[in-house]
Parts: structure tokens; C-alpha cells; sequence
């Protein structure tokens, strides 16, 4: 995919399950693809799957 939208899901899940539904993400993004998440997440964590673009956009490494 070249946008994925998950705004306002992640702050439901602990840090375990947040990891693997990004890594799930990122295996069907396309290199350089942009996701979009809410105000409230952060994936500082998940520095090796995304790089930060904006307040709430990453893209896929």
C-alpha cells in the first residue's frame, strides 16, 4: 500500500501488540509509503519500520 490510515487504534493496544500490528503494517507498505496515525500515538520505538515526517505521519523505511 502506498497510504495506510490507522488514526485513534494504537493507544488501545500495549507496547507488544502496537509492535506487531506495525511490522504487519510495514510488510504490505510499499518502501516509502506514508502512515497516518492519530494525535495521542507515537512510534519513537519503531525507529527501524518508520521515520516521523510529521506530528502524526511516518513513513516506511
Amino acid at each position: 500500500f502506498d497510504f495506510v490510515f490507522c488514526r485513534n487504534v494504537m493507544i488501545y493496544f500495549d507496547a507488544a501488540t502496537q509492535r506487531r500490528v506495525l511490522e504487519r503494517i510495514h510488510r504490505v507498505m510499499k518502501p516509502g509509503g506514508m502512515l497516518f496515525v492519530g494525535h495521542a500515538e507515537n512510534f519513537s520505538e519503531s525507529r527501524d519500520l518508520f521515520t516521523l515526517r510529521g506530528k502524526t505521519v511516518y513513513e516506511r523505511r
